[in-house]
């Protein structure tokens, strides 16, 4: 039977898209401030995948949310006070809603609030690689090549290839972004969908930071497995429902495997938390037990040891 036209052709509608399952979950407020559904594109797939994990681990959209306003949060601090000039947002997912919340305007937005009124500054590069064909069609519509934001068809779980692409490596034109430029890689739960085991994952992550320049940043969101024994419980029953009724992968880390996917690298304060309690915007509302269950870092790559300053002589 012919597929309706009105349907992308070679598009699987009976698996839950992650990128749309987010969407599915995403929240505003309105006028009023009540928080409220803002479901902009998730197809009904998506949107019973999200009643189907809500009803088997209550409030489980807020895993969602809270690394999405983690990747607000240090992308907006990073170009602020870390002077990065290039952000690279690898499985960037759907555009929001509002254009506003998006994550470009969130970073023009700290441009404007913290500049430096004697020094003008260019403003950063914001460049969303993504690899699925749907999500990446609808990410086409905010590229502004003279905003500096830019969309690349990449797949972050490819990193020798999408560097590449981000460098121009196959051609003596200058990439998007240079050996030269602040970057800041924000790796935004792609690692928790990785197919393979958390060792695999970790070599995904360390060929990333392989290819970062000296100096670099590294944000990333992992699903995680809380230590405390009732909330590991709790833990593997959602990481079940993401198998069995949800995308059908997804995999938590612990703290441990979390900090072999960074080795190498300067993780700075706080550390591996829960991503809402990395820096929140204000007090902590209540959030719920499966809050904990996606941890945050931040991480630097360091210089070489050519950069460091000779050690004080000593008799």
């Amino acid at each position: 039977m012919t597929a309706p036209w009105w349907k992308p052709h070679g598009i699987d509608h009976n698996t839950v898209n992650l990128s749309y399952l987010h969407d599915a979950f995403r929240e505003a407020r309105n006028s009023d401030g009540k928080v409220l559904p803002c479901v902009k594109f998730a197809h009904r797939t998506e949107r019973e995948a999200a009643l189907r994990l809500n009803a088997r681990v209550p409030g489980a959209g807020f895993v969602f949310r809270s690394e999405r306003r983690f990747l607000d949060r240090v992308a907006a601090y990073l170009v602020a006070h870390q002077g990065v000039n290039s952000v690279v947002v690898a499985g960037a997912g759907l555009p929001h809603i509002s254009g506003d919340a998006d994550l470009h305007s969130v970073i023009r937005r700290s441009e404007a609030n913290n500049r430096n009124r004697t020094h003008t500054t260019a403003p950063a590069t914001v460049i969303y690689a993504e690899h699925d064909p749907l999500t990446l069609a609808h990410l086409r519509t905010l590229a502004n090549e003279g905003e500096g934001v830019h969309v690349v068809n990449a797949d972050p779980l490819d990193p020798t290839a999408m560097w590449d692409t981000l460098y121009n490596a196959a051609s003596e034109n200058p990439g998007l972004i240079s050996d030269h430029d602040r970057v800041a890689l924000l790796l935004g739960g792609v690692m928790s969908f990785h197919s393979g085991s958390r060792a695999e994952a970790a070599q995904v992550t360390q060929d990333h930071l392989a290819r970062l320049p000296t100096g670099a940043f590294l944000a990333m969101t992992h699903l995680f497995m809380p230590e405390h024994p009732d909330l590991a419980a709790k833990a593997r029953e959602f990481e079940d429902a993401l198998r069995f009724l949800g995308p059908g992968n997804g995999s938590l880390a612990t703290q441990a495997q979390i900090e072999m996917m960074v080795h190498g690298t300067t993780v700075l304060p706080p550390g591996i938390v829960p991503a809402f309690t990395w820096y929140p915007d204000g007090p902590l509302q209540d959030p719920p037990a499966c809050g904990h269950f996606n941890a945050a870092v931040l991480a630097q790559k360091p210089g070489s040891d050519d950069d460091l300053p000779e050690p004080p002589w000593r008799p």
